[in-house]
């Protein structure tokens, strides 16, 4: 009995460990979040191109910061081969983000050209954040449903990983502190 447990039970770990490995490594983790701004992981060459082809990107905000690495080579090389401008923003999904550091992000956003491509490495924390804000400061959507960004869909699993709560931590008090500063102007 035991033996089959174990065996159902691995078999369920590697199914699943390769459905992960899909979304994040083939499909690239993205998702559309309106019509003028998408989610995504890194994006291999392939991917990248078809969906600049697709979608048209004006912008790419590259939350991982320059790098020497190929995958940044061809995103410079595809934002450039396609008129897209490209910004690196670099966060760390393990670090609280202060009052600033989240408005000059949603500046970058009220700035950008869009359709706008948001990413980091794996699309599930940064990249989270950042749309969360996107929809909070961009889309003036309520609180709760910016933080529907905030998903094991896309792969954000703080009470897997606990250090990647500073993601919404930040979130939450970029909303409080933008309230606040709200109702003090409003006296």
């Amino acid at each position: 009995m035991l033996k089959k447990v174990l065996k159902y039970l691995t078999s369920t770990i590697v199914i699943i460990s390769l459905f992960i490995y899909y979304i994040i490594h083939i499909d690239g983790n993205f998702y559309k979040i309106d019509n003028d701004a998408y989610r995504s992981g890194q994006l291999n060459r392939y991917n990248l191109e078809y969906y600049l082809n697709k979608y048209q990107f004006k912008t790419i905000l590259n939350l991982r910061g320059s790098s020497n690495d190929q995958w940044y080579k061809d995103e410079l090389e595809l934002s450039n081969r396609y008129n897209t401008k490209h910004i690196d923003y670099k966060i760390s999904n393990r670090d609280y983000l202060d009052i600033n550091r989240t408005k000059q992000i949603v500046q970058i956003l009220k700035d950008a050209k869009k359709p706008i491509l948001i990413h980091c490495a794996g699309g599930a924390d940064r990249t989270s954040l950042v749309s969360a804000l996107y929809q909070y400061a961009i889309k003036h959507k309520s609180k709760a449903i910016s933080q529907d960004q905030f998903s094991i869909i896309y792969g954000h699993t703080p009470y897997f990983r606990p250090k990647v709560i500073a993601m919404d931590w930040s979130f939450d008090n970029y909303v409080k502190k933008t309230l606040k500063e709200k109702n003090e102007t409003t006296k």
